[in-house]
């Protein structure tokens, strides 16, 4: 009998979180030698991560679009006849689940956002209807749909037509020894000489940047704010820091191949999002026993740091929780409020402690088999 082969498709290897599950998933890859691996790749872009030592890959010229994702993928498809397609980011998805039939292939697609608060973030009127169209028709196509969170998973029950018996939950993988010893590399990269607290994400609408700035304005706060990341909200944000007048307190740093450094080095770890799958960046800071400040967005802030635990009506929408401060979104008041909470050494290092703790329950060890349990329909 032939090796089976499993594909894993996304759109391209880039800074994201997707991604960077991929990377980490693929370390175990090395445990299934009765399987053929490759990477399918859709788009033809820079590669900003390292596929792990020995993983095949193949790119597609997809050029970020939709219609000619389905066209070269298919034609890949038909070729290559894949035994298992595992597919990450919605594009991927949406290819891997509308040909499985059509090829036989068992299709799982992971994930990784709450798509429901994404798509309106980003979309409204006729465009949102028209980008939940077709996850709502395509994602119940697929074998297995995997979250990120189970809040994810939820969305996709309640919102997407996703049956709840082909629907289930797996937790992002940290490796977390090795975020360790990349933390203990030495390098500047542009960190303040001084005390800083850091934040990590997309300069993006998502990633809310501006309530971030507000928030620390208004807090206790006299570290400087280090923001590592790049994106499309770059130019506005550098006005409105000069306007509120943080112009040398804020520090724009940008997308850096090895962030650990920097985030060890910060008081605490600081995120006002308005939209998360699985925060990578709060769970890395986390294995570097960072305190976590963290808005309670949809999805995955609750389940990381209260066990999914409700939260009580709180008078200034600030929450200090099991392993870290949860705040209300949007909100630059209750951000601020948490932030101060930190100006107490013994609550960061109380914090700090419980947080390296809770990273644990998402090592590499732990999660990997998970996934690949899933993906072998185990």
């Amino acid at each position: 009998m032939s090796a089976q082969k499993i594909v894993f498709l996304i759109n391209s290897i880039l800074y994201g979180g997707a991604e960077r599950a991929l990377c980490n998933i693929l370390r175990s890859a090395e445990q299934y030698s009765d399987l053929i691996v490759e990477v399918v790749i859709l788009d033809d872009l820079p590669f900003r991560r390292s596929l792990p030592e020995g993983v095949s890959y193949k790119v597609l010229n997809s050029r970020e679009s939709l219609a000619r994702s389905v066209f070269e993928w298919r034609r890949y498809a038909s070729a290559a006849r894949p035994d298992i397609v595992v597919s990450f980011l919605i594009r991927s998805n949406v290819c891997n689940a509308l040909f499985s039939g059509v090829y036989s292939y068992r299709s799982v697609i992971c994930e990784r956002m709450h798509m429901s608060s994404h798509l309106r973030l980003n979309h409204s009127g006729l465009k949102l209807y028209v980008a939940s169209v077709i996850p709502k028709v395509v994602y119940p196509l697929a074998d297995t749909v995997l979250g990120v969170s189970d809040g994810v998973t939820k969305d996709l029950v309640e919102n997407f037509g996703v049956s709840l018996r082909r629907a289930d939950t797996v937790y992002n993988p940290y490796p977390i020894e090795d975020i360790e010893t990349s933390a203990l590399e030495l390098t500047n990269e542009g960190a303040p000489s001084k005390e800083y607290i850091v934040s990590v994400g997309r300069l993006s609408k998502s990633k809310n940047v501006k309530t971030l700035l507000d928030a620390f304005l208004l807090s206790g706060e006299s570290a400087d704010l280090v923001v590592l990341g790049e994106g499309e909200c770059r130019s506005e944000l550098e006005s409105y820091i000069d306007a509120i007048g943080l112009s040398g307190r804020v520090h724009l740093l940008g997308n850096i191949a090895n962030p650990f450094p920097i985030v060890k080095g910060a008081k605490y770890f600081v995120s006002a999002s308005l939209n998360e799958g699985f925060p990578n960046a709060m769970v890395e800071a986390m294995c570097l026993g960072k305190p976590i400040v963290m808005s309670n967005c949809q999805s995955g802030p609750l389940e990381i740091l209260n066990d999914n635990q409700d939260l009580e009506p709180s008078e200034n929408g600030c929450w200090p929780v099991k392993f870290g401060v949860l705040c209300e979104p949007g909100s630059a008041e209750a951000l601020s409020e948490g932030m101060n909470i930190m100006q107490d050494a013994e609550q960061r290092q109380f914090y700090g402690s419980v947080a390296r703790v809770r990273a644990g329950d998402f090592s590499l060890e732990k999660v990997n088999s998970q996934y690949w349990n899933k993906f072998l329909g185990h």
